[in-house]
């Protein structure tokens, strides 16, 4: 089980609005784009990387991002 990092693309306003901001708060190599309607949209490669502390989550001027924390099998939270 590991967090799920979630971008809702429709609010994100594309790393070239913010100025990469989310790959700027977070530990180097964890953050890349993916082109998405147009925008630079945020994705992790490696969620082992990932500090886990929400600063991109926190920090996000849109609110785009969301991270779950993970989900033991059987609960539903």
């Amino acid at each position: 089980m590991e967090i799920k990092f979630i971008v809702d693309t429709e609010r994100c306003l594309g790393a070239d609005a913010c100025g990469n901001l989310c790959a700027r708060i977070c530990p180097p190599d964890i953050i890349d784009y993916a082109d998405e309607n147009g925008k630079k949209v945020p994705r992790v490669t490696d969620m082992e990387l990932c500090m886990k502390d929400h600063g991109c989550q926190n920090n996000c001027p849109a609110k785009a991002i969301t991270i779950l924390p993970p989900q033991e099998e059987g609960r539903n939270f």
